[in-house]
């Protein structure tokens, strides 16, 4: 019986790591992140085409503007070295926070 109940226990406790909570995006700091790292070449609000070659990133879904992200970090869209590298330190994270600040605006 005690057998029995050991590997109930282990299996419910199993799952509790098996499911992380899931991330929740946070705009206050997706809006720090943006002024620092994105303003410059896509305004303030992500009004501007950056170097005239990107989309109007206020314009796109959050999971188009993660995609973006993840696509600038990995080195598969290339517009300019600064943005790369930029794009290279943030985390999935910072990226989704980002995403969620663009939604908010107005």
């Amino acid at each position: 019986m005690k057998l029995l109940y050991s590997v109930i226990l282990l299996i419910t406790s199993a799952n509790l790591f098996a499911n992380p909570e899931p991330t929740v995006a946070d705009a206050e700091k997706g809006a720090k992140l943006f002024k620092q790292s994105c303003a410059t070449c896509h305004g303030k609000t992500g009004e501007k085409s950056a170097m005239n070659q990107s989309k109007i990133i206020n314009q796109l879904s959050a999971d188009d503007i993660v995609l973006s992200l993840q696509n600038r970090k990995a080195g598969t869209i290339s517009i300019s070295k600064a943005g790369n590298r930029i794009k290279s330190k943030l985390s999935e994270q910072d990226m989704k926070d980002i995403a969620e600040f663009l939604q908010k605006i107005e």
